[in-house]
Order: structure tokens, then sequence, then C-alpha cells
């Protein structure tokens, strides 16, 4: 199943960009098994396993329900060592819900055993900013990543886990350096505030350092590096305004908060993101940055020096629709997700 599509700008080198799964419904996430398998999240609820030499995609079984509503649904995945992570809209009592990350093992196109890890408390009603990325550092720490659920001054409140990324083991349980521990009507899996709704998470490949994107209001999206502990102000400070133009908080930053590295205004509404391994089939890539766009059907490359984002350049624009999901699959070619009603997973390669 191959469909190759035309380039929009004008390349270095020849490169080819073709679809390589059937049609999908809103697909959110993705992350490989081996060189020719992945797993891939639908929004509506199901978990695909795609072949790629088939160009099929079977459901898992033993996938948990989640609650499929505005933003909500089934949203991210992460395949390590036999075990399937996923963040999902998850019901809550009383008919709200709320993001919510479990683990099985996959066997076969059944998954195993899935049990809740984690919760985040103060369900709502509402449906949209669920954040939900994961990541897994080198040391074996789980990030997820959650949003505001459309109440911004939660995102400063430390006995909540909204507007937040947290930090969990492996297993679930809470890591003794967590920086919220021990800090008064703080909840322990706390690892960074402040936040308005995260949805890309990239694990630096040499350092391990933890860096997100995420969505601002009318402008402002940002791309933060993680330190523990931090504050990231939203709302209290931030580049973007309301959607009625009307100013937010108290300006762009102040003592006691963290800065980001980088804002887009307009609005890119930035999805994920990924550092370009060695080996990539994309080497001028390697070592940075690349972020998917929703709003304007990018993907940006996003060039860092020394630690600083000093680039930033569109390299797909319009191809292919909204795009939700970056990986670098094992062959070292560009793999991505568009969340439309007939979406797909595409193939960048040289």
């Amino acid at each position: 199943l191959v469909w190759v599509m035309g380039w929009p700008f004008a390349p270095a080198q020849a490169q080819r960009l073709e679809r390589v799964s059937p049609f999908l419904e809103h697909p959110w996430g993705m992350s490989f098994i081996d060189a020719r398998r992945l797993l891939v999240t639908e929004r509506t609820g199901q978990v695909l396993l795609v072949d790629l030499d088939q160009g099929a995609a079977k459901p898992l079984i033993g996938v948990p329900k989640a609650v499929v509503d505005g933003q909500g649904g089934m949203l991210d995945v992460l395949y390590d060592r036999g075990e399937v992570f996923l963040c999902y809209a998850g019901p809550a009592s009383l008919g709200r819900k709320t993001t919510t990350l479990g683990v099985g093992r996959l066997e076969g196109t059944a998954l195993v055993g899935f049990t809740q890890m984690f919760q985040a408390a103060n369900p709502g009603y509402g449906s949209h900013h669920f954040g939900c990325r994961i990541g897994l550092d080198p040391a074996g720490k789980l990030y997820l990543t959650l949003g505001d659920r459309g109440t911004a001054n939660s995102a400063q409140e430390t006995e909540n886990h909204q507007g937040a990324v947290i930090r969990l083991n492996r297993d679930g349980s809470i890591p003794a350096d967590n920086p919220f521990i021990g800090v008064e009507d703080a909840r322990p899996e706390l690892f960074t505030i402040g936040h308005r709704n995260p949805q890309g998470l990239a694990i630096h490949p040499d350092t391990g350092a933890v860096w997100i994107n995420e969505h601002g209001p009318k402008g402002g999206d940002e791309i933060n590096l993680l330190v523990a502990g931090e504050n990231y102000g939203w709302p209290l400070y931030t580049f973007g305004r309301s959607y009625g133009g009307a100013k937010i908080g108290k300006g762009t930053g102040g003592p006691g908060y963290a800065d980001s590295l980088w804002h887009w205004t307009p609005s890119i509404a930035p999805s994920d993101m990924i550092f370009v391994p060695a080996g990539s089939q994309f080497p001028e890539y390697e070592g940075d940055l690349l972020v998917t766009s929703l709003k304007f059907r990018q993907l940006h490359h996003v060039e860092i020096e020394a630690g600083q984002i000093v680039a930033d350049t569109v390299i797909l624009q319009d191809s292919i629709g909204r795009l939700r999901d970056v990986e670098v699959g094992p062959d070292g070619a560009i793999y991505l997700l568009n969340d439309e009603d007939q979406g797909a997973l595409y193939r960048l390669s040289r």
C-alpha cells in the first residue's frame, strides 16, 4: 500500500512521502514495536497493530474503555520491552472524565493484564486539554503531560494535577527524588507545573533532558526544557492573548517562573515533537527537533545549538492535513500521523 505525494518545497535531496497504512479515524499516537510493526491509537477508542509489510491494521483486544468526547478519547501509546503504556480520557464518578495512564503486556494482537497506573485528580465534565503525551527516559522514569482541562488557574495549584507534567517509576510508584515530595498540599507525582496543554514530549537522546511543547491560547505556543520543580507560568505569564484579544495574566515572564525556550505567535497548534537520532535518513536534522502542527498542517525543523533554539523552518506543509504525531522509525525514515476523519500513517524517506 503506497501512495506517493507531491512535495511542496524544493528539498536538497529527493524525498518521498507515501501512505503506508489503511485509512484511520483520527489517529493520535504511535510507537514502534520493531522495524516493521508499530502501535497506533485512534482517538475514537481503538489501539491498532500496524504491519508495514502488509499495509494492514488490526485492532488490539483488551484495550481499556476511553471516554470519547471532544478532544478526549484514546490518545497516546508507548511500547517498551513488551509493555504497552496508554494514556486516554478515562471515566470518573458522576459522568466526569480525566487523564488516565495504564499499562499491559502485548501478546499477539491482545493487550493482557492491563492495569491503571495513574488517574489525574479533580476530574471534570469538560472535553478538552487532556495533555496525554507519554515519555520514558534512559533511567526508566515515566513522564506524562496533563492539560489544565480548561480551568487555567488550576495550573498554578499543586493540590491537583492539571496543567502539569508528572513523573513516575516504571511500575507506577513515585520516585523518591520527585521535587514536590514533602511540600504541603502538593501531589507527589508532580514534576513541573504552570502548563496549559502540553501535547508534545521529547527526551534528549544524549542528555536525557525532557523537552515539551504546549498549546498557547491565541498565540504563545511554547517549547520548554523541563527542570524539576519549576513553574512555567501559565496563566500568569504567557505570550498569548485570550481568543477575544484581551491580555492574559501579568506579562511574558517574571522572577520565580521558568522562561520558555521558544514561542510561536500566531499559534501553530503544536501536537508532538521528537529529537532526530543519529543514523537517520535525514542527517541535516540529527540532534534537532521535528515538531508537528495541527493548525497550519506543517512539519517544523527546530534547530538547536548548545541547548538553545536558533532557528525554525517549515519543511512540510499542506500535504496530508493536520499533523498529530511524528516518530523516526528504526529504518531512519520519518513517520507522521494526520488527525483527520480519514487519517493515516505516512512515511517520509529518501
